[in-house]
């Protein structure tokens, strides 16, 4: 199990793993959406330390991503970029294998990766700051906004799941026995594990969340993972099935990118609607 975490951890991080371990991605369908805690609480204390040491609001978010970035998303940006490179263009199927392990970037690449920093900045900016205009209002509905890495990492690990790989090489072939419901018990145990954490720390703050707040917390931090991962998933897996035949390992960086995106509107449009 600790070789399987680590084999994992080090495939999509680049924070070095010391220590010998056997390398297995026999279980990267449970694992994948379980590291997706790291990054999420990485992009909070981040925040919180610029916020702590300049005070400036939209500054201690772009800290926040930069270090999400910089640690672990740097690859499953290129993944979208090369993903967009690759299909927003009309090529031909030989073209578009030969665009994904390009390691240039095109126009097309250039323009999703920075749309996609952001979406991101804005919207992750805008939820912190809520509509009261007060950054950082320390309330459940607030703080957790930041498991959104493990909501991307449950789409990437479902792409494997829906589909074939396109070649019987790289990361793709290496995650074709995934299955879903090892997927779903790993992002529910990443969920379960976030919340608890926060709850433990509410109830030291004594900012523990009344029926309402609880209501919202279960609606936006289980609901909108699980349904942002899977639009995600969906999408990527017919897009490169369609073009490719099966999935490759830009897909799973496309899909995690924007299930990041799309769970950070989810909950946007929730808290706009029920006036969070």
């Amino acid at each position: 199990m600790f070789d399987r975490f680590l084999s994992v951890f080090s495939l999509v991080s680049r924070i070095p793993v010391i220590g010998r371990f056997k390398f297995d991605l026999s279980r990267i369908d449970f694992y994948l959406p379980l590291i997706g805690i790291f990054p999420a609480f990485l992009g909070l204390i981040s925040c919180f330390l610029a916020l702590w040491l300049t005070g400036l609001a939209l500054f201690s978010v772009t800290a926040a991503l930069f270090v999400q970035y910089l640690c672990f998303n740097l690859f499953h940006l290129d993944g979208l970029a090369d993903t967009a490179d690759a299909f927003l263009g009309t090529v031909s199927r030989e073209k578009r294998f030969a665009i994904l392990k390009d390691s240039r970037i095109g126009v097309y690449g250039f323009f999703a990766g920075v749309f996609a920093f952001i979406f991101k900045l804005s919207l992750l900016y805008g939820l912190l700051r809520g509509i009261n205009g007060v950054f950082f209002n320390i309330s459940p509905e607030r703080l957790l906004v930041f498991i959104y890495p493990v909501s991307g990492r449950f789409g990437a690990a479902l792409v494997p799941c829906m589909a074939a790989p396109a070649k019987p090489e790289g990361l793709g072939a290496l995650a074709a026995k995934s299955r879903a419901s090892f997927a779903l018990a790993g992002t529910v145990s990443a969920l379960l594990i976030c919340l608890s954490l926060w709850l433990a720390a509410a109830s030291i703050f004594a900012e523990v969340p009344d029926t309402h707040s609880l209501l919202i917390i279960l609606l936006c931090y289980f609901v909108v993972p699980l349904l942002a991962g899977l639009i995600s998933a969906v999408f990527y897996t017919r897009v490169y099935g369609k073009a490719l035949g099966g999935y490759s390992g830009d897909a799973l960086g496309a899909a995690i990118e924007t299930a990041e995106i799309l769970f950070l509107f989810f909950v946007a449009v929730l808290y706009n609607f029920f006036a969070v």
